[in-house]
């Protein structure tokens, strides 16, 4: 087919919008993609979905303490995987209308070009791009040709003030919840209801390697299995497998996950993937006790906008998709991933999570089995107090939710020492290979790589 295209929306104010703008050129260029750079409101589309957080807020500020530092940690994780500079300013989140204003002013070919350099102000040098004389000096800087044609009077051009609101609608209307947002308008494809679409739009910087896998898959009929080493899209910063000393992975979990569940089913590929010397050790708790402790909301998917909710469940069908393509490519060696939503969720999980601590290798069955004997087992008052003083550990240890990574290496001494610290959510199960093959959250000499080509030198609210 012809070069497809995609439309990359974005908003100078967001901090993961900023780690997609460093990937995103080579993204298209790996998969020949026209890129057009679309500017757009992300406190309109807060307004417009009714998030929690207001049109001025940041997703961030309705976290939980301990939330906000396990996401914390990730961002600064996935900077360090990328060689990322970043100093964010001391207020956040600035206004950025006129930047944005001004990014549909000035002709498109110079927008990425300004584009970036905004970002750097931003997000590296701290600059006030809510000043107007701050933007022009700005854009006098960038060394674009329609430097010399911008002004005061640039902030208020109806051209411009036009196009960011048509590209701000039509982010809403394609079902973005934030930025950054991938719209592919040639993929045609099959919603979590069964509906057929055409145009599709993806959200976040750390779901691009779907972005990638579609884009590819747009020249072979749109199947993520027809793509080439498709496991590999999800950047690594280790290629190699091979573990220097023996490794401990403790998946934390709880049965009443659909999330958690999909975590579950990529355990035995983990397993093959670094063999004896790797030890997975299952961490059954209660995560309705510890959502109580942190002053989370019971039901998570009732806490956040609709558009999002919509957005979560079709995820879900997006990573089932996607690891039963990876299985299929890779031998179909697991059971195929045929899940089904609960008819009433949340279900209670107490027994469940007893049985799994007094015999772990039922846990396969426990997704879906129920047995007497077991069930009186898990009812004594041993396995009554093991539940609660894992979910108490869950707690300790800094966890907010499930599934949940904690990886451990072996040292010269014979103990174990935690690499990486807390990895929340089977979404980085790459994170999780990095660090068991040692990669460290400062090794700055070892950056994520994408199907093999390195990524580093590049420097979801």
């Amino acid at each position: 087919m012809a070069s497809p295209t995609l439309e990359f929306h974005y908003d100078i104010s967001c901090p993961f919008a900023y780690i997609a703008s460093t990937r995103v050129e080579a993204l298209a260029a790996r998969t020949g993609a026209t890129l057009l750079w679309k500017p757009a409101l992300l406190g309109a589309i807060y307004r417009a979905t009714a998030a929690p957080q207001g049109a001025a807020g940041s997703a961030s500020d309705v976290f939980n303490s301990t939330k906000k530092a396990v996401t914390a940690q990730s961002m600064q994780r996935t900077l360090r995987r990328y060689g990322i500079a970043y100093n964010p300013p001391p207020q956040h989140p600035r206004k950025t209308v006129n930047a944005l204003r001004l990014l549909y002013a000035v002709d498109a070919a110079e927008r990425t070009e300004l584009t970036k350099r905004l970002y750097r102000a931003y997000w590296v040098e701290g600059r006030d791009v809510n000043d107007d004389e701050e933007l022009l000096r700005i854009v006098r800087e960038s060394g674009i040709a329609s430097a010399s044609r911008t002004s005061r009077a640039t902030f208020s051009d109806t051209d411009a003030r036009k196009k960011l609101e048509t590209a701000t609608a039509e982010a809403i209307d394609r079902g973005a919840p934030g930025v950054p947002g991938f719209w592919i308008p040639e993929e045609k494809w099959v919603d979590f209801s069964g509906e057929k679409k055409t145009g599709r739009l993806y959200w976040g910087q750390d779901r691009m390697h779907f972005v990638e896998a579609s884009l590819l898959a747009l020249k072979h009929g749109g199947q993520w299995g027809a793509v080439s080493g498709l496991k590999s899209l999800m950047p690594r910063c280790i290629r190699s497998n091979t573990l220097p000393r023996k490794v401990k992975v403790e998946f934390w979990f709880d049965f009443s996950s659909p999330w958690a569940f999909l975590g579950w089913t990529q355990l035995q590929r983990l397993r093959r993937a670094f063999g004896p010397d790797l030890e997975i050790v299952m961490k059954p708790f209660l995560l309705g006790i510890l959502f109580r402790e942190i002053g989370a909301p019971n039901m998570p998917m009732l806490a956040i906008s609709p558009t999002k909710a919509m957005w979560s469940r079709q995820d879900h069908a997006d990573w089932t998709r996607y690891w039963n393509a990876v299985n299929a490519q890779e031998g179909s060696t697991d059971a195929n991933i045929n899940f089904h939503w609960a008819d009433i969720f949340p279900i209670r999980t107490p027994t469940l999570l007893r049985c799994a601590i007094v015999d772990t290798t039922v846990v396969p069955l426990l997704w879906g089995y129920n047995g007497a004997n077991l069930i009186q087992q898990a009812n004594a008052p041993d396995a009554k107090a093991k539940l609660r003083t894992l979910t108490a550990e869950a707690k300790a240890s800094g966890i907010c939710g499930v599934p949940t990574y904690r990886v451990f290496h072996q040292n010269s001494s014979g103990g174990w020492e935690n690499q990486g610290g807390v990895v929340w959510g089977q979404d980085e199960t790459n994170v999780v290979e990095d660090l068991v093959a040692g990669w460290d959250v400062d090794d700055e000499g070892r950056r994520a790589e994408v199907g093999g080509t390195h990524r580093g030198a590049a420097a979801r609210l």
